[in-house]
């Protein structure tokens, strides 16, 4: 029993290996890909905003009104700069990034050799902010094994996690200067939060998934998203039935959400709660614009979104489709999907309705990026077709001892008559 432990031991962790030194090379080809992408540039100079909160400290400066402090929350802006000024290197100033905003979204490209020499020394700063944002989603695979481990087993999270290693939008996106691996990090987080919290029953993992919460929020605007996953979650757990301990520690990560988002974003110490109608607006303008520059890829309808999601995710960015022409991955998610709702799972069903029904359900244009966050969430699900596979399997082997329990002769039954056939089928 010992030995065999030991072994599952060592497979898990050469597994880990393999996936690190996998990812560390994934990381050393991007150093060598050529150029920037024009959202990488466009972050690389929202780092200034690094500059003014940390190292300035002007909660009140003018540019917390700025159509940029509005256009994405600061916390991935926050990372960017501080990876950049631990390299030595401080954005000051708005300017560039003022006028990368002016550039039509179909010219991007063209103007970037304009304003490309604003970057000092480029190769070595793409370089380390790539590998700052490939820690973010290497922590986001470890978690993604930990929290299929610890709920449903070894091999489904062995599974899981090899599906999303081998998806071409995961690799590729994991080393891009972008917001994306930061919120995938925090949506991870949360979800390992949760399952802590509804296996072990201590609502201070309630209490640290609203502080994960408010992480996700200052990332990105989707991470709003949680905060109403955590309260289904909370509500159906305890069937509506709610004591006034678990009350108290709703109201205290509630307030703990508020605290942090308030004071890491100062956007609402100089605007107030219109601060978060202002982001919406800026975000929606921003995807309108996009669709009427880029018609052909715009998505105009809640079918039309979820007919792509699905051919990206399964048929287009899938290496088994590509190669043997059948949607593995899709056929493994139907399967995993069943043993969940027959299993009436909450979080895995919360987890598809909040990180995969509404995300999709209101994606502007068709850009692999916006999956990077999606799929990892339809794979976790795919992974746990396994379990229902065993099942099966255990299924016929207990009907096999059944019969051997009604029929305690049929054994010997079968082994004469299986001797005296090779007594007859033996040579003289």
């Amino acid at each position: 029993m010992l030995k065999r432990k030991y072994l599952k031991f060592c497979f898990e962790l050469i597994f880990i290996l393999i996936i690190i030194v996998g990812g560390l090379k994934v990381l050393e080809k991007g150093k060598y890909s050529p150029g920037l992408e024009p959202d990488e540039f466009a972050w690389i100079f929202t780092g200034y905003y690094f500059d003014l909160y940390f190292l300035r400290f002007d909660l009140f400066h003018q540019d917390w009104k700025d159509y940029e402090a509005f256009d994405q929350p600061p916390l991935a802006k926050y990372i960017v700069g501080g990876a950049l000024f631990l390299r030595g290197y401080r954005i000051d100033s708005l300017d560039v990034k003022r006028f990368w905003n002016s550039v039509p979204v179909d010219k991007l490209p063209t103007y970037f050799d304009l304003v490309k020499d604003k970057i000092p020394n480029l190769s070595v700063i793409i370089h380390s902010l790539r590998s700052t944002i490939f820690l973010f989603a290497l922590s986001s695979l470890l978690i993604i094994y930990i929290f299929v481990r610890i709920l449903y087993g070894a091999l489904p999270a062995f599974v899981s996690t090899s599906l999303i290693i081998s998806n071409p939008i995961h690799n590729y996106y994991s080393i891009r200067v972008l917001a994306d691996p930061i919120l995938l990090l925090f949506f991870t987080l949360f979800i390992l939060l949760c399952a802590l919290y509804l296996k072990l029953q201590k609502n201070i993992y309630l209490v640290l998934a609203f502080i994960v919460s408010s992480l996700a929020f200052l990332t990105k605007l989707n991470g709003i998203l949680l905060v109403f996953m955590l309260i289904t979650i909370f509500l159906i757990k305890n069937k509506f039935s709610i004591s006034k301990q678990d009350w108290k520690f709703v109201i205290t990560g509630f307030i703990a959400f508020l605290l942090i988002t308030m004071l890491l974003n100062p956007v609402f110490l100089n605007t107030g709660i219109k601060a978060i109608g202002k982001m919406v607006e800026v975000r929606l303008s921003a995807f309108r614009t996009f669709q009427e520059t880029f018609k052909g890829v715009a998505l105009l309808s809640v079918s039309e979104r979820f007919a792509t999601a699905t051919q990206m995710i399964f048929f287009s960015y899938s290496p088994f489709y590509n190669v043997i022409k059948i949607p593995v991955e899709l056929i493994m998610f139907v399967v995993g999907f069943y043993y969940i709702f027959r299993r009436r799972d909450l979080l895995l069903m919360t987890i598809f309705a909040f990180l995969v029904v509404i995300p999709i359900s209101i994606l502007p244009h068709n850009t692999p990026r916006y999956y990077y966050w999606i799929f990892p969430f339809t794979h976790i699900i795919a992974g746990l077709s396994i379990n229902l596979f065993k099942e099966m399997l255990s299924r016929q082997d207990v009907r096999f001892l059944k019969i051997q329990d009604k029929c305690p002769n049929l054994s010997r039954f079968m082994g004469k008559l299986f001797s005296k056939a090779e007594r007859n089928n033996s040579p003289m």
